[in-house]
């Protein structure tokens, strides 16, 4: 029952809360300014300090649970990558995509934590252009979620990124065919693929220039990557995630096979059924359909995942971080002084 392991969740939080500040120090015979007292009085004010930022920063994730909450009948996928990875392109491609097949698409974009719908499109570009969290809901069982470039130019946009991975199911990971699988960009992602959110690599941009003869003359023209081509980055790019997941104590299985796009090829030759087969989007809608039920068993658990996201890194970490250290010296002063009554004796 979900209620109930979150109830007990809380209540090991709360207890936790209580055994820190029920720890008693007799302080009477000690100096006001001895080294001892001090750090009591340090260790106690920290303890008091990280018991008030717990709930501050469980509201904080709350921001991405009223996410999920206002999709709660669909399934969101983080569209993941660095701002130049061609993540809004493929969102409107998508998009397009199924309103042709008669579904309802709706685009949205979150401010000060409220979704807006709005009818213009995601915005295109070689620079950075998203500078807020927005998507677009496709039917309906999908929502994707198009977020500033995981490597921002900008702070604040990075940090909106890594704000609202919580609120995903499962990632859409893009990178250019130019130097697909930059693994080290998966580390952001290192505590939600943690906890078994599926990870789909997309190889975007997957074209090339070529020489071609056209009324006689020679000229340049864009052309799908070649099969084998695709292939040989597709096996690169998951041998390559694979094994940095495994260096991150990633269970694998949370991988999916990659697959290569060009969206560029799929809007210039016109869009028909063809034209998709061979700028492969036939493989990513059958990848993106198996991720769905995975994805929403998930999704049935996702309250109890974020509360111990926060109970794991927020809680426990930080006292770890902050907490044991000050005990330690604590520890170290009180070993000193006891040596030194000792020597005296």
């Amino acid at each position: 029952d979900l209620h109930s392991i979150l109830d007990q969740m809380q209540q090991w939080r709360n207890d936790f809360a209580i055994a820190l500040t029920s720890i008693e120090f007799k302080v009477e015979a000690l100096q006001a300014t001895s080294a001892l007292a001090k750090q009591i009085t340090l260790l106690k004010r920290q303890i008091a300090e990280e018991i008030q930022l717990w709930e501050i920063k469980w509201t904080e994730l709350g921001a991405a649970q009223s996410l999920a909450d206002a999709f709660g009948d669909k399934v969101m996928l983080l569209v993941f990558g660095k701002f130049n990875a061609g993540k809004s392109s493929l969102c409107n491609l998508l998009a397009e995509c199924f309103r042709t097949q008669g579904q309802v698409v709706r685009y949205f974009y979150v401010q000060n934590e409220k979704i807006h719908y709005t009818d213009m499109l995601l915005r295109e570009g070689a620079t950075e252009t998203t500078a807020q969290l927005q998507g677009v809901c496709l039917g309906e069982r999908l929502v994707l979620l198009d977020t500033p470039g995981l490597h921002s130019a900008t702070a604040e946009n990075a940090a909106l990124t890594q704000r609202f991975i919580d609120s995903a199911d499962g990632v859409l990971w893009l990178s250019s065919s130019t130097s697909p699988g930059q693994v080290q960009e998966l580390d952001t992602l290192a505590r939600e693929l943690k906890r078994h959110k599926l990870l789909f690599p997309i190889i975007t941009r997957s074209d090339q220039i070529e020489e071609d003869e056209v009324d006689g003359e020679i000229c340049t023209v864009l052309c799908n990557k070649n099969s084998s081509q695709r292939a040989l980055q597709e096996t690169d790019v998951y041998a390559r995630a694979g094994e940095k997941l495994r260096e991150m104590a990633v269970d694998p299985d949370v991988l999916k096979p990659p697959v290569s796009v060009s969206t560029q090829m799929a809007r210039q030759t016109g869009m028909d059924e063809q034209t998709m087969i061979e700028a492969g989007f036939e493989c990513l809608f059958a990848a993106l359909l198996q991720m769905i039920e995975p994805a929403l068993h998930y999704k049935q658990r996702k309250p109890a995942e974020i509360f111990l996201h926060h109970l794991q890194e927020q809680v426990l970490e930080t006292f770890i971080q902050e907490i044991v250290p000050l005990s330690d010296q604590l520890q170290a002063i009180l070993n000193h002084a006891r040596t030194a009554l000792q020597q005296q004796q």
